[in-house]
């Protein structure tokens, strides 16, 4: 893949994912939620209203990226996490195999919330996910790191 293929790629994962997001949010209600539970360990994300279950997904790690240092972290390269959810994350590394590009199989670089949202449409893409969502992580100079999940409705 060139360059440009990649470019024209990404850029048909990201209008796709702008249209999955919409979908979760119609169909579950996405972002509408009182609280949600991550368990990495399981793979499971909820969010719960008014005390209530109100959705589940299962989840994979797509990265996870530091606002302040700028760096981004492929969850199957981050070695603080489990092997489970790193062996889950794992098959983002087929990335590599389908464009020929380094920064599918570099486990960490620079990078912004631009780039991050641009690897995590790319990720939903390559895994066929309903979407993603974003939660607040460890810290980073005083910030948030941003946490990038893959979703599959589970019921």
């Amino acid at each position: 893949m060139t360059e440009n293929e990649l470019q024209d790629y990404a850029d048909r994962c990201a209008a796709e994912l702008d249209r999955k997001q919409d979908l979760l949010r119609k169909t579950y209600g996405l972002g509408g939620f009182d609280e949600y539970g991550l368990d990495l360990e399981k793979g499971m994300l909820h969010f719960d209203k008014a005390g209530e279950r109100a959705c589940r997904f299962s989840t994979v790690l797509i990265g996870s990226l530091a606002p302040v240092s700028k760096n981004w972290l492929w969850g199957w390269a981050n070695e603080s996490l489990s092997i489970t959810i790193r062996e889950r994350a794992s098959r983002l590394k087929g990335l590599y195999d389908k464009t020929g590009f380094d920064i599918f199989r570099a486990g960490t670089f620079k990078a912004d919330g631009n780039l991050a949202r641009e690897l995590s449409a790319l990720a939903v893409d390559f895994l066929g996910a309903a979407g993603i969502y974003r939660v607040p992580g460890g810290d980073d100079q005083g910030q948030n790191i941003q946490i990038y999940l893959a979703l599959f409705p589970a019921g």
